[in-house]
């Protein structure tokens, strides 16, 4: 700015004094303005996402919000030139915030009729994580079942989550009353799989990646694994208010998800949360 300001002052030397003083404070005006407009454009871009405990997506660690989804998130924002703000919200809380633009994105959002009314969605999806049945690893050359009310029928003892649901399916047979005396329900997912291990249930559903970080973190890999059966498989999507982002601001968001994808970034934040060193590795 004041290399800016002498060269202006050196040609307006040049001008007759009245001439140049309306020049030069032109010119200084225009000169700041640009430079103003430049910093604020930098400024401008700072976006809030929502996070909530959810290993191995978000958790905290030593004052500092981890995890693939928020590493993730950091990463594409770096190379967007963007300030990246995390805050904890439960979800249903969150979606409020999207809709009303007070914060700007949220990730792991499947699609639904009314979040398209007030939110942009990413075309580039995330490496999907289904939810999958864990068994024994020492049950897995047995198991030959293709669903769930195939899986009840055998008497195979469910441990679940209370208020989950993890498929469609699920949410009709738990109806059943066929099957109540196969369901256990906890309110915590650890303790399923205590009671995997201990050959208390048979199986536990959940979403591939964040089991595989639960039971390395228990020192159960060499114990549990996931089976052959996908009991839900919807994509989770990075979702943007309409208030608050533009449209071409998820086009670019897109282009760095795809280019952290197509040049193993992606993967390596994956696998820093997920197992790096168990027998089982997420694809």
């Amino acid at each position: 700015m004041k290399q800016a300001t002498n060269a202006l002052e050196s040609a307006a030397s040049l001008i007759p004094q009245g001439a140049a003083c309306a020049v030069l404070c032109k010119a200084v005006v225009l000169v700041v303005s640009l430079l103003g407009f430049a910093a604020q454009s930098v400024a401008e871009c700072r976006i809030t996402m929502r996070w909530d405990d959810d290993a191995p997506y978000f958790f905290p660690q030593l004052g500092h919000v981890a995890g693939i989804d928020a590493d993730i998130s950091r990463e594409i924002m770096q190379r967007m030139g963007c300030n990246l703000s995390l805050v904890k919200l439960p979800w249903a809380r969150a979606l409020v915030e999207l809709r009303e633009g007070r914060i700007d994105m949220v990730s792991g959002a499947h699609r639904t009729p009314e979040r398209e009314k007030y939110a942009y969605y990413a075309s580039t999806v995330p490496t999907v994580s289904p939810n999958l049945l864990f068994i024994r690893r020492s049950d897995r050359a047995e198991f030959r079942f293709s669903g769930l009310r195939e899986v009840l029928d055998s008497g195979f003892r469910l441990g679940a989550q209370i208020n989950v649901s993890y498929s469609e399916e699920y949410s009709a047979l738990v109806q059943d009353s066929r099957y109540r005396g196969n369901i256990e329900y906890t309110s915590r997912r650890d303790s399923l799989w205590r009671m995997l291990a201990l050959n208390r249930i048979d199986g536990v559903i959940a979403d591939k990646l964040t089991a595989m970080h639960e039971i390395q973190a228990l020192g159960l890999s060499d114990r549990i694994t996931y089976s052959s059966m996908v009991v839900s498989n919807k994509k989770a999507h990075y979702i943007f208010s309409k208030e608050s982002v533009s449209p071409e601001f998820v086009a670019d968001f897109d282009r760095a998800l795809k280019a952290m994808q197509n040049d193993g970034t992606y993967s390596a934040i994956v696998h820093r949360y997920v197992c790096p060193s168990c027998r089982d590795m997420p694809d």
